[in-house]
């Protein structure tokens, strides 16, 4: 099958063929790589690390593409928690080299005023958001994973909806319900 036969193939149907297919892959990839990329941009803030992160996502795609199971979610999904899981893996990567690094220095680099400017303003900002960061555990599991891609990923509503494979006006409520919940944590 070319690409052009593929243009109207659901995604649940292309999934399986990435690995075998390298026309499936294309048509895949060139429907999700863009808001793919600016998902993961916002995500990391560098360009260059999405870029990197989303060829991985891709190429774990398709190595995984047989172990889909379309019962247990949209591909769109599938595809985000790849993504989720490439960036964590690189998180911890980079975590586990700066400890090493600092361990082989002996001593960590003195850090600039503006660095500790940026501390203390992410400090002021976690305090205010600790009530509401305790609550988020009481709220149930549907409004805690859409407000994770609302507030966290900042996808819109419908992008999230969408990822959640619901509908706009569902996620609506959900992320309406969440905020009435949180409101009075709210200071």
């Amino acid at each position: 099958m070319g690409v052009k036969d593929l243009a109207d193939v659901d995604d649940r149907r292309l999934v399986p063929l990435l690995a075998s297919d390298p026309a499936a892959l294309e048509e895949f990839y060139r429907r999700h790589v863009r808001p793919l990329t600016r998902h993961v941009t916002r995500r990391l803030g560098d360009p260059h690390d999405a870029a990197d992160v989303v060829a991985s996502t891709f190429l774990a795609a398709m190595e995984s593409s047989a172990a889909f199971d379309a019962g247990r979610g949209k591909p769109i999904a599938w595809l985000y928690g790849i993504a989720g899981n490439v960036m964590a893996m690189r998180w911890r990567r980079g975590e586990a080299e700066s400890r090493a690094v600092a361990r082989l220095h002996g001593r960590r680099e003195t850090a600039q005023k503006d660095d500790f400017d940026r501390t203390d303003d992410r400090l002021d900002a976690r305090g205010r958001a600790q009530p509401i960061l305790a609550a988020l555990p009481g709220l149930p599991g549907s409004e805690r994973e859409l407000l994770a891609l609302v507030v966290h990923d900042q996808l819109t509503v419908g992008e999230a909806a969408e990822v959640l494979g619901i509908r706009p006006g569902t996620a609506r409520m959900r992320l309406a319900r969440a905020r009435a919940r949180l409101a009075p944590r709210a200071v």
